[in-house]
């Protein structure tokens, strides 16, 4: 065949095939719709509708009335009145369905949530998965998936798009929040749309803008609030009540994938961003100023934030390197230091509501603060924890809203029950029941350190074995089941703080006992004085002046080594000494094994003898006030109950 009869041929080939494609093109599309049908039905249990579906010509295919019903649920979790696109017929033969163009109008989704009932959460259930299957997934590299997601967003971003009124809205009760998009437009690697939020608080007004180089891998989106003040964004208060808002965000990436190990280079920075949770701080925390940049690293088996990494909060910069491990062995590493040469840089830095002491706060000199964490995920022993902050040349100028150096003389001390003030007392001299230590029995002080703090008269406020041992113990069990404080930390948190179990709370607490232990603001005999005369020990009970009188009926001096070592063994749960004990007011015989727990570490630890160890029987009665607590019989648990003492 001559070059003219090729050509020829080439072009009846290529007008067959476009032939056959334009008379099947409407059964592939119904073909594809099934599927997807099925494929909703299947996996979520959800009815899929869409009452109409065709081609407008050639190219340009259009859905209407698309909904969604999740199972047993009446009320409608989707609905779409109008899509129009231009469609790529090549990937739809491969029942993949890609456009080049792509206008919505008129797209609800309502999220409503009744009592324990939703009709959302079922999309979040996944259904059980083949054990071949679930091996692949496990096996598959973090590049490949992070390709994967890269080229279905690109995807998007390679089309023209245009959306008109989208909706989502969340209904629990009578409280509704929203997110609406009037408008949203991309062409050409432009984006931009305006956004309304509502919630509970208030409505905002958002402009939303940005600009896509798919060739290149570059991204940049910037998100300002112009209408509206600071109120809560919808939606954030399903976690818990969190509640999140900014002013202004920016974020700009690059990657290539094409690349082995895929870097991935970013900056993102938040103005104004304010935050509130039950678990970071009792009201709202307000950051002016919050930047992140990131040097990341994506490869087979490996996610790493390289050095470069930096995140400033304020005037406060800190690197970190972080790295999840899957092979040879799966571990996490992390790696976080600062360096400031003016103090204040990192004290101006806090925010007020989650370190009310240091407002006002001033200090100067250099601060060099290392933490490393390394965890082996199958073998926590393993694990490698340092955490130190150094000072060179550190003075305090001016103190903040607390005086750390008050508790040096008689001072009024409030005891509090979690939020709830008790009653206020002198601890000093003034009240009848202050117990200085040269009247507390050495079996007594010797007890409380070796349950409490062995340690406590040589660290420095800090025992990174014991933070070692709680991380490890709290991995092993999955939750929270040990802390790792010291009664340094444990004194702070009586005399300064509130009772909030929150982060900035640990985290104020943490830094307050630096400053004391690290520079000499109160020494270890008095702040140990003040713990033994605030410490709870039961209920309305502070300090052993009260407790041995409660208890015993009888002053601290006179307490015996079981006394002593049973009011040790109360410090984590004051309020729960009833259980340890019988109708009669006899200690229960399962205290037995945390007796000669201690009695054993007051040998080693050379403050008793080995005699009296021996001789020691938990022989303790209770014959103060407390008898006439004690629970009835039959509300007492039975005496198999184990004991298990926290030891740091």
């Amino acid at each position: 065949m001559n070059r003219r009869q090729w050509t020829f041929l080439g072009i009846t080939v290529a007008l067959l095939l476009l032939s056959s494609a334009f008379l099947l093109r409407q059964p592939l599309l119904d073909l594809i719709i099934a599927k997807i049908k099925d494929k909703v039905k299947d996996r979520y249990g959800a009815t899929l509708i869409i009452r109409d579906a065709g081609f407008v010509n050639f190219r340009d295919v259009y859905l209407k009335d698309v909904i969604v019903i999740p199972p047993d649920s009446s009320d409608t979790l989707f609905t779409l009145k109008n899509l129009e696109a231009s469609i790529s017929l090549r990937k739809l033969i491969r029942f993949r369905i890609a456009f080049n163009e792509l206008i919505v109008d008129s797209v609800s989704v309502n999220l409503i949530k009744k009592d324990s009932t939703d009709n959302y959460s079922f999309f979040f259930r996944k259904k059980q998965i083949e054990n071949d299957t679930i091996e692949t997934i496990d096996t598959q590299g973090f590049n490949d998936r992070f390709e994967s997601v890269y080229e279905k967003v690109n995807d998007i971003f390679s089309e023209r798009i245009t959306i008109r009124q989208m909706m989502i809205t969340y209904r629990k009760n009578l409280n509704e929040e929203m997110v609406k998009i009037p408008e949203l437009f991309f062409d050409k690697g432009v984006f931009q749309s305006s956004v309304i939020t509502s919630s509970q608080e208030g409505v905002n007004l958002w402009t939303v803008k940005g600009t896509t180089d798919v060739t290149n891998g570059k991204y940049e989106f910037t998100i300002n609030r112009i209408k509206g003040a600071a109120y809560a964004l919808p939606f954030f208060d399903l976690y818990d009540g969190f509640k999140v808002c900014f002013d202004n965000a920016h974020f700009q990436f690059s990657t290539d994938v094409n690349e082995n190990h895929i870097p991935f280079k970013g900056h993102f920075d938040v103005t104004n961003l304010l935050m509130n949770h039950w678990r970071i701080a009792p009201e709202d925390v307000m950051i002016p100023k919050t930047e992140f940049a990131i040097n990341a690293e994506i490869s087979d088996d490996s996610l790493k934030l390289l050095p470069g990494t930096l995140f400033t909060m304020n005037q406060l910069p800190v690197n970190i390197t972080f790295a999840y491990i899957r092979n040879p062995e799966k571990r996490v590493k992390l790696n976080v230091d600062f360096k400031v040469q003016n103090a204040q840089d990192l004290f101006g830095s806090l925010p007020e509501a989650m370190f009310h002491s240091f407002k006002g706060f001033k200090a100067n000199g250099s601060l060099v603060y290392q933490l490393q964490f390394d965890l082996p995920i199958k073998n926590p022993e393993a694990l490698v924890f340092n955490s130190e902050l150094k000072k060179n040349n550190f003075h305090i100028d001016q103190y903040g809203t607390e005086y750390f150096p008050r508790i040096n003389i008689p001072f009024s001390y409030l005891a509090m029950d979690g939020d709830r003030p008790i009653r206020s007392f002198l601890v000093g001299p003034g009240n009848p029941m202050y117990t200085p230590t040269e009247e507390i029995p050495d079996y007594l002080k010797n007890a409380i350190l070796t349950a409490e703090d062995p340690g406590f008269f040589n660290h420095g406020g800090f025992v990174e074995q014991s933070f070692q041992e709680s991380i490890i113990a709290n991995i092993k069990a999955k939750r929270f089941v040990r802390g790792g404080s010291t009664i340094s930390m444990q004194l702070v948190k009586n005399c300064f703080l509130s009772r909030n179990k929150t982060i900035s709370r640990k985290l104020e607490e943490m830094m307050i006992v630096w400053l004391i232990e690290r520079n000499g603001l109160v020494n270890k005999e008095r702040m140990f004085e003040v713990y033994l005369n605030v410490i709870e020990l039961g209920p309305d009970v502070y300090g052993i002046g009260e407790a041995s009188r409660f208890y015993f009926g009888k002053l601290p001096r006179e307490l015996s080594l079981a006394e002593s070592i049973f009011l040790a063994s109360i410090i984590p749960h004051p309020k729960q000494f009833r259980y340890s004990f019988d109708a009669a007011g006899n200690l229960k015989p399962f205290m037995t094994n945390y007796f000669n727990l201690v009695a054993g570490r007051l040998v080693k630890r050379e403050k008793i003898s080995q005699a009296e160890a021996d001789s020691l029987r938990p022989n303790v009665k209770l014959t103060g006030m407390a008898l006439d607590i004690v629970l009835p019989p039959d509300t007492i648990p039975v005496d198999t109950t184990e004991f298990v003492p926290a030891f740091n």
